[in-house]
């Protein structure tokens, strides 16, 4: 799970820089629109699809729509436990 943490993670931190942002890390527990991310509807519309196309699963596809960023690590865990989900290759 730290992986797939570890990745999620700088997916958020990419698009937070991007807009203006200087966190050098992810607090787990925040909600998925917290403030301090400087994040709206459509970075995070961008970062769930760039986990999709990472992971080969949606975290929304979980029983219960993730509302932090360690549901989101969580969901995306048990998609992959359960082999529904399918890691792409990682950037060289």
């Amino acid at each position: 799970m730290e992986e797939v943490n570890e990745r999620i993670s700088g997916m958020v931190l990419n698009v937070h820089r991007r807009n203006g942002g200087a966190l050098a890390r992810l607090e787990p527990g925040w909600r998925l629109l917290e403030p301090a991310l400087r994040l709206d509807s459509l970075d995070l519309a961008e970062i769930m699809v760039s986990i999709e196309r990472a992971f080969g699963c949606s975290p929304f596809d979980a029983p219960q729509p993730p509302r932090t960023w360690d549901e989101v690590s969580a969901a995306v865990t048990l998609a992959l436990a359960r082999g529904t989900g399918a890691p792409a290759a990682k950037p060289a």
